[in-house]
């Protein structure tokens, strides 16, 4: 089952790194953290890694041990999946945030 992103608010970011408090279609809060892509070469070049906190049953995503799973882009192919799908204008404003220059 797919969950969706229903709102969002960006957060005050460091460096290159984009976060996100989404609130799900199912009544959940999830914090979405961001890297940019390192390899630009890459067949999915445009694509960043983005990482969903999300709180579940018995889970918290404040403190050690914070339960993340991936929406894109993992590093290795054991990293668990998340079944948040971003909608198609969360995805623009975030690609909009990753080539905006860096403020100082």
């Amino acid at each position: 089952m797919r969950i969706s992103v229903d709102d969002w608010h960006f957060r005050e970011a460091q460096a290159e790194l984009v976060l996100l408090d989404v609130f799900l279609d199912n009544g959940q809060h999830a914090v979405l953290e961001i890297n940019p892509m390192r390899n630009l070469t890459a067949v999915n070049g445009e694509v960043p890694e983005m990482i969903m906190f999300c709180e579940m049953p018995g889970e918290r995503i404040s403190g050690e041990g914070a339960p993340a799973r991936w929406i894109a882009r993992p590093p290795s192919r054991e990293c668990p999946w998340s079944s948040v799908q971003v909608p198609a204008a969360l995805m623009e404003q975030i690609k909009q945030r990753l080539s905006a220059p860096a403020s100082a």
